[in-house]
C-alpha cells in the first residue's frame, strides 16, 4: 500500500474545510457525487480523518497560531454536534436549514480566510 505523505494529508485537511464551507445545496451534491447524499456525517468524517495533521504542521510551521485557532474552534463545534442526542443534525435537511450547520459553514470561512492571510504573512508560533 503506498502511503499518502504529510503535504498530501495536510492538503486533504483542508479540502475537508473547504467542503464544511460550502452552502449546505453543494454540500449535498458534493455527498451525491461521493455516492450517498445522505451521508451527512461524511463531510466531519473527512475533517477528523486528517485532523491529526494540524499539531504536526504547527510543529512544521506550515501553520500560523491564527490557523490553528481556526482549526480547533470548528473541530470543537463537530465535536458538539456529535453523538446520539445531536443525530437530527445529521440529515441532508438539517445540512440545509439548521443553524449549527450556519455556525459550521461560518467556521470554515473563518479557517480558510486565516490561511489566506497566513499565505501572505510569514507562518509564526
Amino acid at each position: 500500500m503506498l502511503e499518502r505523505s504529510f503535504d498530501t494529508q495536510l492538503n486533504d485537511l483542508w479540502e475537508a474545510v473547504l467542503n464544511l464551507s460550502l452552502p449546505g445545496p453543494e454540500q449535498l451534491q458534493l455527498l451525491g457525487a461521493m455516492g450517498d447524499p445522505s451521508a451527512v456525517d461524511e463531510l466531519a468524517l473527512a475533517l477528523e480523518d486528517s485532523f491529526w495533521t494540524v499539531s504536526e504542521a504547527f510543529t512544521r510551521k506550515q501553520l500560523s497560531r491564527d490557523e490553528l485557532n481556526a482549526l480547533n474552534k470548528l473541530n470543537d463545534c463537530l465535536n458538539r454536534l456529535s453523538g446520539t442526542d445531536n443525530a437530527a443534525t445529521w440529515t441532508p435537511a438539517a445540512l440545509e436549514s439548521n443553524a449549527e450547520w450556519q455556525e459550521v459553514r461560518r467556521l470554515a470561512t473563518q479557517a480558510i480566510l486565516r490561511r489566506q492571510i497566513s499565505r501572505i504573512q510569514p507562518a509564526s508560533a
